[in-house]
C-alpha cells in the first residue's frame, strides 16, 4: 500500500523572550484545562541564554517529551494508534523511560576534547546528572503481544538531550554513512573550538550537551563515495503512528554565513528492516523517498528556537535532521557557521495542540454553540461538484488515507447558515511576538460561500475578522496563513458560510500555529491591510507619480533569479520567488531616492506594529566608507492642516548578506500612510537593497533591531534639515544645508560620502565679534524611567580663525506653555574650541555627550566664529548614558541664552 504522509511545512520566525515555554504549552485541551487561558510566556519560542536558571522545576515544561503525572497527560487512547493486528507489536509492560543508550550504529570519529592536564579546576567540576522524568503511573497489563522489532522506539523515554559534560551523546540518533558530513555530540564550552551556541537548552550552561553541525567544511569529492553535501542524523526506526499522528518536538540554533536551512525529513523504513540492517541499506540513499516535514532558514542570532511538526505515517519509518550549508562554491561557504539542535523528542500529538490534522478527531478546537450547524469531518466529498475528493497530504502526495474538517452545505442548510469552529483561549499575545496560523482551505463549488478568520474578543464578545475569502478557487488546495496578535485574551474562529446552493461546501485541513509575524495569505483574503508576499503584486503599495515630486527612481517588484542579490526571496526561499528591489539606473546618483506607499490605513488609539524582511548588502566597501545608502520607514499623516512626516526605523549602509527581520511601531489616532524610502549613497557605492513579507498586526512593539530606532532629534540631512530649526535672531548668519553651488570647502557628505547631505554655518566678519548662531531640535519626551540618553553625532572644523567654538546645550521645554514660554534656560553640556581640534583640514570626526532626559527638553547646537565654521552630520541619540567624546570638549556649566 503506498505510503501516506500528513505534514506541516513551517518556517519559524521567533523573536526572543526574556521566559521562554515550548509551543506545546500554547494550546492544552479543554479536558485538562477547561477554563485556564494560555499564559502569554507560554506563547514564546525562544530560548535565551540563562545564567542562573536551574536545570529542572516542578512545572518545566520547556523539555519536550518529558514524562507528566497521568492527571496531567492523555492516557491511551492518544497514544500512536497499533498497526493491524497481525503486525501489531507492543511491550509487555509499561515501565518509566530509561536514560538512552549509547548509539549502537556505526559513526564516524568525534573529536576529542582537549585536554588541559594542569588546569587545577577541571577535576573539581561536578557532573551533572541528567533530569530524570517522573515514572507514569502503573496501568492495568495489556494483552501480551508480539515484540517489536529490534531498533524501534516508541513515544515513550525517546528524549535525547545530549547528555551533559563529560558524558554527551547522541543517544540513538546516528549519522547517515552517505556524506562525509557529520553531527557530533558537542557542548557550549567548546562553541569557539567545534562551533555551536555557548549553552544549552535543557541545563543553560555551557556543560550541557547538543548536536551541532559545523557548515564551513567541505567534503572531498570521491568516485563512488558519499557525495551528500549535507550532514543527516537519523533516528531510530519508528512504528505507524496512527490517526492521531505523532508530534516531533526540537530546539534549534543557527548562526554564521555558511548554514543554509535546517530540515526535517520523514523516510520510509521496509517492514523487516531492523537496526542492524540499517546501515546496509542506507548505502544506497538518495532522498527520492523522503518527505520534508519542516524546514527553517532564517538566523537565531544566538538563540535557541523551539521548532515542532505533526505528521501522520502509516508504515515503519525514520526521521532525519539535515543541516544543509550553502553551495560550496559560495563565497560565504569560506565563513564559519554552524546548525546546532538540542532536546529531541516524540511526543503524542495533543503535547502539540495548535496543531490538527482532522484525521483522529478535531484536536483540541470545539464547536461554538451560537452558530446555525456544526463542522463535520470527512476522507472526501459524496459530491463531484463540491468539495475535496480527498484530504490535503493524500491530494499532494497520492495517499490512501486522511480526512479533514468542512461545512456540508447541502438540506437542510441554507443561504447564509454559520458554521463556527472555535479554539482554546489564548491570553493577550506579547506586543512583539504575534502568532502566524497557517492552514489549508478547499473550495470548489457553484455554490461556495466564504471562509472567515476571525479573532473573538473574550471581555467584550466581539468579534473581527481578519481574514476572509469567498467564492469559488477551484478544485485543489490552498494554503492559507495569517498573523494573529490581541492586546486581550482571545480565541480563534473558523467560520464558514453557505452560499447560494448546496454546492458550497468548504473544507480546511493541517492547522498549525507558530510564533512569529507572518503576511496573511493569499494575498486576496488580506484585504486592505498592507500585508503582502510579492508573489502576486505588490498588494496595494504604490510608487509616487512624478507629479508627487517625492522621490526621483521607483522600486521594482522582481522575481529573484533576475537578479545577482538577493538570490532568493524570503517568502519561499527559491530563486523563483518575488520581492522589491532598488534599482540602479543607468547613471548612479548618490542621494537618489524611492518611495513605497501603502493605501490608507484607519487612525486608531490601538497601537500598531508593521514587520517585514529587509536586505542590504554592499560586497565591496569603498576606501572611504559605506555608502550604500539607506532604508527608512516613515508615518504620514495630517496634523493642524499640516502634513507630518515622522520616521519610525532607519537603517544605513552595508548590514549583511543574509535577509534580515524588522519591525517599528506604526500607530496614529489620525488616518496615515506608512512609506518606505529607500536612498542610495554616494555615485561610487555599490550593493542592493529589497524588501519583502510585508505584516501588519496589534501590537505595542518594540523596534528591532534596536539599532534601527529613531527619535525626533535624528537626523541625516539627506533631504533636508528634518525638524532642526533655526532660532538665531540674526538673518546674515544661519545655519544651512549643504548644496552643490554651496558648501564649505568641498567636504563631503559623512553618511555616504555624496556632495551634499549635511549642515553647516560659515561666517567671515573679521570686523567684528564672534556671531553666534543657535540650530534647535524638536521637542523631546522625556524617558520613561528618566534614565538619560545618548546624543552621538560627526562634526569638521573649517576657517582660519581659533576663536571658533561649537557648543550643545539643553533647555527644558514645557509644551503646555504658551509658545513664547515653552523654552527655560540653557544648559551647556558639550563645548569644543577650534584651536583643540589639532587640523586646519576639514575632517569628520566622532562627537557624544550624555543628556539628562528627566523632563522634556530641546536641545540647541550653537556655532560661535568670526573667520570661519563648523559642519555637522548624522544626528542620532540611543537609550541610556555615554562617557564624553571627545574628552577636551568639557563645557563650561554656564547657562546660555538662545537667540
Amino acid at each position: 500500500m503506498k505510503a501516506y504522509v500528513t505534514l506541516f511545512l513551517v518556517t519559524l520566525v521567533g523573536v526572543a523572550s526574556a521566559n521562554p515555554k515550548p509551543l506545546s504549552a500554547l494550546h492544552k485541551r479543554e479536558a485538562e484545562a477547561p477554563h485556564r487561558p494560555v499564559a502569554l510566556d507560554e506563547q514564546v519560542l525562544v530560548r535565551e541564554k540563562r545564567q542562573d536558571e536551574p536545570a529542572t522545576s516542578p512545572d518545566e515544561t520547556a523539555i519536550p517529551g518529558a514524562q507528566q503525572p497521568q492527571e496531567d497527560r492523555q492516557q491511551p487512547e492518544d497514544a500512536p494508534a497499533p498497526a493491524p493486528p497481525e503486525e501489531l507489536p507492543a511491550p509487555e509492560q509499561q515501565v518509566a523511560p530509561e536514560e538512552p543508550a549509547e548509539p549502537q550504529a556505526p559513526a564516524p570519529k568525534e573529536p576529542q576534547e582537549p585536554q588541559a592536564p594542569e588546569e587545577p579546576q577541571a577535576p573539581e567540576r561536578p557532573v551533572r546528572p541528567r533530569p530524570q522524568p517522573p515514572a507514569r503511573p502503573q496501568r492495568p497489563p495489556r494483552p501480551e503481544r508480539p515484540s517489536r522489532p529490534q531498533g524501534e522506539q516508541t513515544a515513550q523515554a525517546d528524549l535525547c538531550d545530549f547528555g551533559s559534560s563529560p558524558d554527551v551523546s547522541l543517544c540513538d540518533w546516528s549519522n547517515l554513512n552517505v556524506t562525509q558530513l557529520q553531527w557530533q555530540a558537542s557542548q557550549g564550552q567548546n562553541a569557539f573550538w567545534l562551533g555551536g551556541p555557548q549553552e544549552d537548552v535543557s541545563y543553560g550552561d555551557d556543560l550541557g550537551g547538543y548536536a551541532v553541525f559545523e557548515t564551513s567544511q567541505i567534503p572531498q569529492k570521491t568516485i563512488g563515495g558519499p557525495n551528500f553535501e549535507s550532514a543527516m542524523l537519523m533516528s531510530a526506526i519508528r512504528p505507524t503512528t496512527g490517526p492521531k499522528g505523532m508530534c516531533v518536538k526540537f530546539w534549534y540554533s543557527i548562526g554564521g554565513l555558511s548554514p543554509d536551512r535546517l530540515r526535517v525529513l520523514l523516510h520510509p523504513m521496509p517492514d523487516d528492516m531492523s537496526k542492524d540492517d540499517m546501515d546496509e541499506m542506507m548505502m544506497g540513499y538518495d532522498g527520492s523517498d523522503d518527505v520534508v516535514l519542516w524546514e527553517a532558514r532564517d538566523m537565531t542570532m544566538g538563540d535557541w528556537k523551539e521548532g515542532q511538526v505533526v505528521y501522520t505515517f502509516d508504515q515503519r519509518h525514520s526521521v532525519i535532521f539535515e543541516g544543509i550549508p550553502v553551495d560550496s562554491n559560495d563565497l560565504s561557504r569560506r565563513f564559519r557557521g554552524f546548525i546546532a539542535i538540542d532536546e529531541l523528542s516524540f511526543a503524542d500529538s495533543s503535547e502539540c495542540g495548535a496543531f490538527c490534522t482532522f484525521e483522529g478527531g478535531i484536536c483540541g478546537w470545539s464547536q461554538d454553540s451560537k452558530d446555525d450547524f456544526d463542522w463535520a469531518q470527512s476522507r472526501g466529498s459524496l459530491n463531484p461538484s463540491t468539495g475535496p475528493p480527498r484530504d490535503r497530504s493524500s491530494f499532494a502526495n497520492n495517499g490512501m488515507m486522511g480526512g479533514y474538517a468542512f461545512i456540508d452545505s447541502s438540506y437542510p442548510r441554507r443561504p447564509g447558515d454559520k458554521a463556527r469552529l472555535m479554539s482554546q483561549e489564548f491570553q493577550g499575545t506579547n506586543p512583539d511576538s504575534p502568532l502566524c496560523m497557517r492552514f489549508w482551505t478547499h473550495m470548489f463549488g457553484n455554490g461556495i460561500g466564504s471562509l472567515r478568520v476571525i479573532i473573538f474578543d473574550v471581555n467584550t464578545d466581539e468579534d473581527k475578522v481578519i481574514w476572509q475569502i469567498s467564492g469559488e478557487a477551484g478544485n485543489a488546495w490552498y494554503q492559507g496563513q495569517v498573523p494573529i496578535a490581541s492586546p486581550t485574551p482571545f480565541k480563534i474562529v473558523f467560520e464558514g458560510v453557505v452560499g447560494n446552493n448546496n454546492l458550497g461546501d468548504i473544507a480546511i485541513d493541517d492547522i498549525s500555529i507558530v510564533q512569529g509575524a507572518c503576511p496573511s495569505a493569499p494575498q486576496v483574503a488580506a484585504g486592505n491591510n498592507g500585508d503582502c508576499t510579492f508573489e502576486v503584486d505588490e498588494c496595494g503599495w504604490t510608487n509616487p507619480g512624478p507629479r508627487e515630486r517625492a522621490d526621483e527612481i521607483d522600486w521594482v517588484r522582481t522575481v529573484a533569479a533576475d537578479n545577482r542579490a538577493p538570490s532568493r526571496d524570503h517568502t519561499i526561499g527559491t530563486t523563483q520567488g518575488f520581492y522589491m528591489t532598488l534599482p540602479r539606473g543607468s547613471v548612479q546618483r548618490g542621494g537618489d531616492r524611492a518611495w513605497f506607499v501603502s493605501n490608507t490605513m484607519k487612525g486608531s488609539s490601538d497601537p500598531m506594529c508593521i514587520a517585514f524582511w529587509y536586505f542590504m548588502y554592499e560586497p565591496f566597501i569603498d576606501p572611504s566608507g559605506p555608502s550604500l545608502g539607506s532604508l527608512m520607514v516613515y508615518v504620514s499623516y495630517e496634523k493642524d492642516g499640516n502634513s507630518v512626516l515622522e520616521p519610525v526605523w532607519a537603517l544605513k549602509n552595508h548590514q549583511g548578506p543574509n535577509w534580515m527581520y524588522g519591525q517599528a511601531r506604526v500607530q496614529n489616532d489620525d488616518d496615515f500612510l506608512v512609506a518606505f524610502e529607500g536612498t542610495w549613497g554616494s555615485s561610487r557605492g555599490n550593493g542592493f537593497m529589497a524588501l519583502d513579507d510585508i505584516t501588519l498586526f496589534i501590537g505595542d512593539c518594540s523596534t528591532l533591531p534596536e539599532k534601527a530606532m529613531t527619535s525626533k532629534a535624528d537626523c541625516d540631512f539627506q533631504r533636508d534639515a528634518c525638524q532642526w530649526k533655526n532660532s538665531t535672531t540674526d538673518s546674515d548668519f544661519r545655519w544651512t544645508t549643504a548644496s552643490i553651488s554651496r558648501r564649505p570647502a568641498n567636504l563631503p557628505d559623512h553618511t555616504f560620502g555624496g556632495p551634499i547631505g549635511y549642515a553647516y554655518f560659515d561666517v567671515f566678519n573679521q570686523a567684528a565679534r564672534p556671531q553666534s548662531l543657535t540650530f534647535t531640535s524638536p521637542p523631546m519626551d522625556k524617558t520613561a524611567d528618566g534614565t538619560p540618553i545618548c546624543l552621538t553625532f560627526w562634526y569638521a572644523y573649517f576657517g582660519a580663525s581659533e576663536s571658533t567654538k561649537l557648543k550643545i546645550s539643553r533647555e527644558v521645554y514645557d509644551k503646555n506653555a504658551d509658545e513664547d514660554q515653552e523654552g527655560g534656560d540653557a544648559q551647556e553640556i558639550w563645548s569644543l574650541d577650534a584651536v583643540n581640534i589639532g587640523t586646519q583640514r576639514p575632517e569628520w570626526q566622532f562627537g557624544q555627550v550624555e543628556v539628562t532626559a528627566d523632563t522634556d527638553f530641546r536641545l540647541n547646537v550653537v556655532g560661535m566664529a568670526s573667520n570661519g565654521g563648523f559642519a555637522i552630520d548624522d544626528i542620532k541619540t540611543f537609550g541610556g548614558g555615554c562617557r564624553l567624546r571627545p574628552e577636551d570638549a568639557t563645557p563650561s556649566g554656564e547657562e546660555t541664552e538662545t537667540k
